[in-house]
């Protein structure tokens, strides 16, 4: 007869080897589900790109289904964010073609320029070893034909892509149209979901949907706004400070910021070494602090209360989770990875929810308030006793 001992070793290695063969078959098959989206990339772009615009749209048109039919409503907001969208194209694209323009045929004398202030011996540049001083003396030359030469290549294929018949149709009809029937057709494709399954597991389905709603549509409108409030704290920066083209770094701040995290940096750099370069040292230390300032309240006040209460993911899932993203899909990846983070963490969470453990319980090496202050019957180590 078997001991319980061994017994229970045995359930051990059984359970553990299956979790391993389960990991192992996710991951089979999301190695195909990314092979079959490579080949379907452009279906896929539709696809997504018209969910999200339905979520960025569907509160208004819930709101105003309320008092009006469905097509009405969707007719109300589609015409109104058209009319809207026309008009800022009509007084900002002009103004950002233009320092693009300038930008591209200011490149010779900004690299004129930074030779000059590294030239500077007082500079601590001049006390670094001469391999590094070299490597840096070529940045200038180095950065200025890379931007030229991919900035270049980027405005031709941004030509060549609406100059396409296809990619025209995918940007400005098959996008809404998608989204207009993902709406119109919102509430049948949850009546067939919840008919296909069982009675029993209906209320658990209604929560997951519900769930999934919350964090897909939180994301995407709560990172439209962040981005657009970096954008336009960017834009205001570096008007005050006289940086020139502030509202070409403050556009390209915002269109980046839909990665979370990356918008105030990718507008930084930028920015400092324009500010350096035509104003001096001190101009570029004031951008460094207003960029300090605008990562903060990004990192701290906005995408907190907008965004993470929403899809509830920690910062360090959506660092990885932006990387594996970037890594799978480039930079369209990278901007539906927190979305899929935050649906994972849904299904998981409704498929075995976690226990609600106690400080006693998980005994913590590391606490937000110092360990003798916190509460050991509290399920956070930021409460005190």
């Amino acid at each position: 007869m078997m001991s319980p001992g061994r017994r229970t070793l045995e359930d051990r290695v059984t359970f553990w080897l299956k979790v391993v063969i389960l990991g192992v078959l996710v991951w089979l098959i999301l190695a195909r589900l990314v092979a079959y989206v490579s080949a379907l990339s452009f279906v896929a772009i539709i696809a997504v790109g018209g969910l999200f615009v339905s979520y960025l749209f569907y509160p208004i048109v819930r709101r105003l289904n309320e008092r009006l039919p469905l097509w009405a409503s969707i007719a109300i907001v589609y015409l109104g964010a058209a009319l809207a969208i026309a008009g800022a194209l009509w007084y900002v694209l002009p103004v950002v073609l233009n320092q693009l323009h300038g930008f591209l045929a200011s490149l010779p004398q900004y690299e004129n320029a930074s030779r000059r202030v590294l030239d500077d011996r007082r500079l601590p540049f001049w006390r670094m070893p001469q391999s590094v001083r070299i490597y840096v003396e070529a940045l200038p030359a180095t950065i200025g034909t890379y931007v030229e030469e991919h900035t270049t290549a980027l405005v031709g294929s941004l030509i060549s892509m609406l100059l396409s018949a296809l990619a025209l149709a995918a940007l400005f009809v098959a996008i809404p149209v998608v989204s207009i029937y993902m709406l119109a057709e919102a509430e049948t494709i949850k009546r067939f979901l919840l008919g296909v399954l069982p009675a029993r597991g209906r209320e658990r389905a209604k929560k997951v949907l519900t769930d999934l709603d919350e964090v897909v549509g939180g994301f995407v409108r709560g990172q439209l706004v962040v981005a657009v409030s970096v954008g336009l704290m960017t834009t205001l920066l570096l008007l005050a400070l006289r940086v020139p083209f502030a509202l070409l770094i403050g556009v390209w701040a915002g269109l980046i910021d839909v990665v979370p995290y990356l918008g105030a940096f990718a507008g930084a750099i930028p920015a400092i070494a324009i500010a350096l370069i035509s104003d001096g040292l001190t101009s570029a230390l004031l951008v460094t602090l207003g960029f300090t300032v605008i990562n903060q309240i990004e990192g701290h006040l906005l995408a907190p209360r907008i965004v993470s209460r929403t899809v509830r993911v920690t910062p360090l899932v959506v660092v990885f989770a932006v990387l594996i993203g970037g890594e799978l899909f480039g930079l369209a990846g990278m901007f539906v990875a927190v979305p899929v983070a935050g649906v994972l963490r849904v299904i998981i969470e409704n498929v075995r929810p976690p226990e609600t453990l106690t400080n006693a319980e998980v005994e913590p090496a590391l606490t937000k308030l110092p360990q003798p202050e916190v509460d050991p019957t509290a399920t956070t180590t930021a409460a005190s006793l």
